[in-house]
């Protein structure tokens, strides 16, 4: 049986932010954009597999204490593959995988650009440490990402990756945010030229 794809929200407008959204994802200014991928049958059919052969194992050798350990472990790992939200709002690009992932303040990105990943490089399922940055994906993004270049408020350079089904979407919202922050401050004339 395929696996049930990951659902992509509409255009803003067409639908409105889920209450994590609202709650955790506050971007300043209007929303460019939203997606949200939610992990298919096959991601909870695996994890439901693993829950039930450890609550076996557990009963069966009278490991009990496992499942004290292991029960919300599983539960964790569920709550945090289970839904990739993404939302670029005039000042940020909030990305959650679950409950973890960056707030990218616009100011400070320098290029966003639709990739395709190799599965054993960057990409993966989960929070992934890649060569140059961190990757946030799900079953389901069909190996495209956006690679998100950007500065902290140190200054120095981060790289994200974002796993979505919508990458050239993606990175065409975060190329429209940044061409709408305010200009500068304009540099000063020379003095008594």
């Amino acid at each position: 049986m395929p696996d049930e794809p990951p659902t992509a929200l509409a255009p803003v407008g067409e639908t409105s932010p889920d209450a994590f959204e609202r709650e955790y994802m506050r971007g300043e200014g209007a929303v460019l954009y939203r997606d949200k991928m939610v992990a298919g049958r096959k991601t909870n059919a695996v994890l439901a597999l693993v829950t039930a052969l450890l609550a076996f194992k557990a009963i069966s050798t009278g490991a009990l204490g496992s499942l004290v350990v292991g029960l919300p472990l599983l539960a964790a790992a569920w709550v945090l593959l289970g839904v990739l939200r993404v939302t670029v709002s005039e000042r940020t690009v909030d990305v959650k995988l679950g409950l973890l992932g960056p707030t990218i303040p616009m100011e400070g990105i320098e290029s966003a650009m639709a990739i395709d990943y190799r599965f054993g490089g960057i990409g993966g399922w989960g929070v992934r440490r890649g060569p140059e940055g961190w990757m946030y994906g799900i079953l389901g993004d069909s190996r495209r990402a956006v690679k998100i270049r950007w500065r902290d408020e140190r200054g120095r350079t981060r790289v994200t990756y974002v796993g979505t089904r919508t990458a050239e979407a993606l990175a065409a919202a975060i190329d429209r945010g940044r061409r709408a922050l305010p200009a500068g401050p304009e540099p000063r004339a020379l003095e008594g030229a």
